[in-house]
């Protein structure tokens, strides 16, 4: 007589890969569950920035480990289900251009693969892109052509044979209001001036709230007083292109009239900085020039 078999236990598997496509519509912020002692492999489709990478919270990541196409998240303590760290980066090309995931945790349940990919490009979104894309370029060389047409007064030297300060001198001012009441996806973060007899350079530094690099090209100013806005002289940034999540220094040169020492930095301005389309701009209002 036969004798029944013996149950066989079933192989236990892990949770399988999970696939997103990401449309860069706006607000799309896929969900991502993590978990303590488990890793989370994240494979991209297309190269990304890895200098781009950024989670919110680092110190509660044990490792957040950026290559070329891919990010590996491991966490140390446990995340709550209503909590939402926002993980960002920037792909080296294609659109969208970055992206937000959320991060979150929920019991019993984590991502180990978790496979991103992007539409295929239409003819459209790649004539979209390469307008984008002329239009950087052209502001990057306009840039580059003022930074050599000033070259030649980027030291003391230069500076006095120019004439650009007098036996007045400068005086300098920082500035929070002007800073902190900065709406948009723009944020500067510390606002300071530098006037004398006939110029004011404001400077600061803006981080780039958005979801897409930012290259500021020009900047105006409107007196509180009343008048027609004016072009900045000019606008000078650490670097041409601002990626999301990224600050950089600014500085913005304004031509003013011969004024004396009392009337430095002390005319209230509405200061606006664009991109070369004037499609995304920052902000300022009451900065004193």
């Amino acid at each position: 007589m036969d004798l029944p078999a013996a149950a066989q236990a079933a192989p236990v598997e892990g949770p399988a890969p999970r696939s997103i496509v990401l449309t860069g519509k706006a607000g799309e912020s896929p969900l991502l569950y993590l978990a303590p002692g488990t890793f989370t492999f994240i494979l991209l489709d297309a190269p990304i920035l890895r200098e781009s990478v950024e989670v919110e919270d680092r110190a509660r990541f044990a490792r957040v480990d950026p290559s070329d196409q891919g990010i590996t998240l491991a966490l140390r303590a446990p995340l709550a289900p209503t909590e939402r760290l926002a993980l960002r980066f920037t792909y080296r090309e294609g659109s969208p251009s970055s992206t937000v995931f959320l991060l979150t945790g929920r019991v019993g349940e984590a991502d180990i693969v978790v496979n991103v990919s992007r539409p295929p490009q239409t003819v459209e979104a790649c004539r979209a892109e390469l307008s984008v894309t002329r239009e950087h370029c052209e502001a990057q060389g306009k840039e580059l052509e003022a930074l050599r047409a000033r070259s030649l007064t980027v030291s003391p030297a230069a500076v006095a044979l120019a004439e650009l300060v007098d036996k007045e001198g400068m005086k300098t001012g920082n500035f929070k209001e002007s800073c902190l009441d900065a709406p948009g996806e723009f944020r500067p973060t510390r606002c300071r001036a530098l006037g004398a007899s006939a110029w004011t350079v404001f400077v600061f530094e803006v981080s780039n709230g958005g979801e897409a690099p930012w290259a500021p090209a020009w900047a105006e100013v409107t007196p509180d007083s009343g008048g027609v806005p004016r072009r900045a002289r000019a606008v000078l940034a650490r670097r041409a292109t601002v990626l999301p999540g990224e600050e950089v220094s600014v500085a913005v040169e304004v031509e003013m009239p011969v004024r004396k020492p009392q009337e430095w930095l002390e005319a209230p301005h509405a200061l606006r900085l664009c991109d070369a389309a004037g499609s995304r701009c920052l902000s300022l209002s009451r900065v004193l020039l």
